[in-house]
């Protein structure tokens, strides 16, 4: 069984250069975009629809291009939904994963921060145990054998997979577009088996 380990990842992420940081983070946005595009078609947000976009930037950054990094961080943080306004659903808090791990992307390129990659790879970690747990409804607080049932799903076990590879192939200089041709396929993989 695989485990997410954010302090091993940030030990991970600590001695690759600004460009691999941020193209790890980006490859953790891209997992989620289907997830935020699904949400964005369900309640006709074209504002979600330019998630895609930033990503991208992102991307690009990681390839050493000019990129206005900063406006657009921000830009998908304003797409984050506030925790405490009404209308909650697991769609919304998808989007809201795949938008926050956008910012963060683009805050990795800014800040070459280890910690803002970590914070990217944790939202996809936390849209699969949001998945395992509406497909498993288990009250209003979550016990220890939850917690060991989630980590052990299928759906949380794929997300801490796709990020250990996309770590591998990021410290293995794989070419950046190889590793977003692969998010991109397995997040829509991924999104069309997340409730």
């Amino acid at each position: 069984m695989l485990k997410y380990d954010e302090m091993l990842l940030m030990l991970r992420l600590e001695p690759l250069d600004r460009t691999a940081k941020t193209a790890f983070a980006a490859a953790c946005a891209q997992r989620l975009v289907p997830l935020s595009d699904r949400y964005a078609l369900q309640v006709g947000d074209s504002r979600l629809e330019r998630l895609g976009v930033i990503v991208s930037a992102a991307w690009e950054a990681a390839s050493g291009r000019d990129v206005e990094a900063s406006r657009l961080s921000e830009e998908a943080e304003l797409m984050v939904p506030d925790e405490d306004d009404e209308g909650w659903t697991a769609g919304r808090a998808y989007a809201g994963n795949a938008a926050a791990a956008a910012a963060y992307a683009l805050r990795t390129w800014l800040t070459n921060d280890p910690q803002e990659a970590a914070w990217a790879a944790r939202q996809l970690f936390d849209a699969a145990d949001l998945a395992y747990s509406q497909a498993n409804p288990g009250g209003s607080f979550v016990t220890e054998e939850q917690d060991r049932a989630s980590l052990e799903s299928p759906v949380v076990q794929s997300a801490i997979s796709a990020i250990q590879r996309d770590l591998e192939a990021i410290e293995n200089a794989r070419p950046s577009f190889e590793v977003r041709q692969r998010a991109e396929a397995e997040g829509r993989d991924w999104a069309a088996a997340v409730p």
